[in-house]
């Protein structure tokens, strides 16, 4: 009787397996004839999702030994999940543990999601022992395989096993030490084991956010509807319709409907639909994972992916917006904290709480020209094109320095006379010479031009005094005091200029000192009024270090303070450093503020453009 039983069991199987290609995708999309809780009824596709094709691909790469992935919510991790143990059951047969954030949801999740998945995939269904218990969350299989779902709060869970694969969802909820004690129950699987960790964005100094650095960090590049060039799916690019803002209030419904996506090579306009979200992730074009560093283990994979790459434009606009608007009218972060996790699926900062601002690159280029650039005449005046240019006139331009050991950070800055700004130019310049080319290039007059003392002064002296540029230091004074030039002092966050004798030579060296708490105050509220912007195709790394800091209040003391939190040291403040220096040096001119000391006569008596050792 068992032998007839086996017989028509093989010939049943005979029939539902597909002339397997190797490709665990056309595997799945043959085998799972629907999942229950889709909207999309029927059997599997991924043609809709193609990033999850990929992903299925590389999960089930030999040579993947640890993924790590970070994923916007609603874009379908879960199912990637449950596809991934169903195609491992049947072709990779070894034991597999799935871990939820705790016991109930592991059991929720095992009997609501994936066991009906396996009720609809027959190779899965046909390999279930005899007395399996649909309703436990352990599940034994005729070829040897079992499957447990539990959750990792509970460290008993995580003992007394030895698995092939752990498959940890959400693991940035993971008590500190819990993924570590997960992955150990891969070591007698040796080489063949396997570690999957996903979630959304957790925070940045949690171990989920520490493996995904970890590995080669690949993002999915979409490839623009109009040029075709390759590029990963980022807010910055997020272009939001010019009549949307009306006296300082978004119209919502007007972002929803016109808000667009601009690429950053040819600076199309892509629209808000479904079909060109459709094209723009079509692998036929090139779209797919592309590695963006390198593993520090061999076999270690990162793939990440955020909302933009099935959701509408707009609709994640007006969500964000909403967000940002409970900060700016409550101070309530957690509306932003959440979208940033749980939609650009990115590492929240909880030192301070600081977010980048998103909407903070604005409409331009770096090499863009900008009409409202202001400009310093020969008689040391502020004009725009407004008022005329006069003959010999310099743009108002700052440059920035960042002094390290070796080389240099720098920004060249463009200014209005209302206050507002324009990033130029970022990055790294290698010697005193280099800057003085940049100078050149940019014609920054050397009036314009600070670097930060606080490292290597006498060196830092010694330079800016061959130069006539300014060596500028923070300092943790909140004020100093200030003449007029009318025998009359006053109360400012900058120091007048100070002229420092440097052995060796003629010149002295112009040293200015500002409360760093003060200038960084200023510089915050000029970012939040959009005053103070970058260009769209600034480097990514720009943007990180200009939001590295974050402002708190010292529990101490409990005064405000601007701190650098250890999860960001490795990103850097330079560009924040250089921003702040920028701001500096235009104050002294009166384009900010009402805080203007620098006289007429210290630019008209040299040269506009003069990087000479004069």
């Amino acid at each position: 009787m068992n032998e007839q039983k086996n017989a028509i069991l093989a010939a049943a199987q005979a029939v539902i397996r597909p002339n397997y290609s190797g490709d665990p995708v056309d595997w799945a999309e043959a085998n799972i004839l629907e999942v229950p809780d889709s909207p999309v009824r029927g059997r599997l596709s991924l043609a809709r999702t193609p990033w999850l094709a990929e992903a299925l691909r590389i999960l089930c790469d030999p040579e993947t030994k640890v993924a790590v992935i970070q994923a916007a919510t609603q874009s379908g991790k879960s199912l990637l999940q449950r596809v991934y143990m169903a195609w491992q059951i049947v072709n990779a047969p070894r034991p597999l543990m799935t871990l939820q954030a705790n016991d109930p949801e592991a059991k929720d999740f095992f009997l609501r999601n994936v066991r009906p998945l396996w009720n609809n995939c027959p190779p899965v269904k046909a390999l279930l022992s005899d007395g399996d218990n649909d309703k436990s969350t352990t599940a034994d299989f005729k070829n040897g395989v079992t499957v447990y779902c539990r959750g990792i709060w509970n460290e008993n869970n995580l003992q007394r096993l030895s698995l092939g694969t752990i498959i940890v969802d959400e693991a940035w909820l993971a008590p500190r030490g819990h993924l570590a004690e997960a992955a150990a129950r891969l070591q007698a699987f040796g080489w063949l084991g396997r570690a999957i960790y996903m979630g959304q964005g957790g925070r940045v100094n949690d171990e989920f956010s520490a493996l995904y650095n970890g590995s080669d960090r690949r993002e999915w590049h979409m490839a623009c509807v109009a040029c075709g060039h390759l590029q990963p799916w980022r807010w910055e690019f997020v272009r939001y319709p010019e009549d949307a803002k009306v006296n300082g209030i978004w119209d919502l419904q007007k972002v929803e409907a016109g808000t667009t996506y601009e690429c950053c090579n040819c600076r199309v306009r892509m629209k808000d639909s479904p079909g060109v979200r459709a094209e723009a992730n079509d692998p036929k074009r090139g779209a797919g994972f592309k590695a963006t560093g390198k593993a520090t283990t061999w076999g270690t994979v990162g793939l990440h992916w955020n909302c933009l790459i099935n959701s509408s434009f707009g609709k994640e606009g007006a969500k964000m917006l909403k967000a940002k608007e409970a900060f700016d009218a409550y101070g309530d972060e957690e509306p932003r904290r959440i979208w940033k996790q749980k939609r650009l699926a990115q590492p929240w900062a909880e030192e301070g709480g600081a977010m980048a601002a998103l909407v903070e690159a604005g409409d331009y280029g770096l090499a863009d020209t900008w009409q409202a650039e202001a400009w310093i005449t020969p008689n040391a005046k502020i004009t725009d094109s407004s008022l005329g240019i006069p003959e010999h006139s310099v743009p108002f331009r700052t440059l920035a320095i960042d002094c390290q050991r070796g080389f240099f950070w720098a920004e060249v800055r463009s200014w209005a006379r209302n206050g507002s700004s324009r990033l130029r130019w970022f990055g790294k310049v290698d010697t005193w010479n280099g800057l003085d080319d940049l100078a050149k290039a940019h014609q920054v007059s050397r009036a314009l031009v600070g670097a930060d003392s606080g490292d290597n002064t006498q060196e830092v002296y010694a330079q800016t005094a061959k130069r006539g540029w300014k060596a500028l230091r923070g300092s943790g004074q909140n004020d100093f005091a200030v003449s007029d030039g009318q025998g009359k002092t006053t109360r400012r966050f900058y120091s007048d200029k100070q002229r420092i004798i440097v052995p060796g030579l003629r010149e002295r060296a112009e040293l200015i000192v500002f409360a760093n708490l003060a200038a960084k105050d200023f510089l915050a509220g000029l970012r939040n009024r959009r005053l103070h912007t970058y260009a769209r195709d600034v480097p990514e790394e720009y943007v990180k270090q200009l939001t590295s800091e974050v402002r708190t209040t010292d529990s101490r003391s409990g005064k405000p303070i601007w701190i650098f939190p250890e999860a960001n040291r490795q990103i850097g403040n330079h560009a924040f450093d250089c921003a702040v220096m920028s701001l500096i040096l235009a104050v002294r001119w009166g384009v900010i503020g009402r805080e203007a000391t620098e006289t007429p006569d210290a630019i008209a008596a040299q040269p506009a453009v003069d990087n000479g050792n004069s």
